[in-house]
């Protein structure tokens, strides 16, 4: 699913699953967060998945964030869609302060 929010260009792909309205939201809601430490973003990936090992613990979010110079990632794994979406979004944020 490709869209665009506040000129940023955004790119959601769900492995195995659809996206859903509240997940869609969650992810506007996250990079909406993000946006508000860094204002020159172009262009934000998102990639979820579940890992069927563990299921306390199977959601990953994975972020790639296009900034001038060179992009930023992030990976995190946690019970809930917002949960991952959420850690995978400090781990970013922390790489603007580093």
């Amino acid at each position: 699913m490709n869209y665009s929010v506040d000129n940023i260009k955004i790119d959601l792909q769900t492995v195995g699953f659809p996206e859903t309205p509240e997940l869609v939201a969650d992810v506007e809601r996250e990079l909406r967060r993000i946006m508000r430490f860094r204002q020159d973003i172009v262009a934000a990936d998102f990639y979820l998945s579940e890992d069927g090992t563990n299921p306390n613990n199977n959601k990953i979010a994975r972020w790639r964030l296009g900034v001038p110079g060179n992009d930023l990632f992030a990976e995190a794994r946690s019970a809930s869609w917002s949960g991952s979406l959420r850690e995978a979004g400090e781990k970013i944020r922390r790489q603007f302060i580093d």
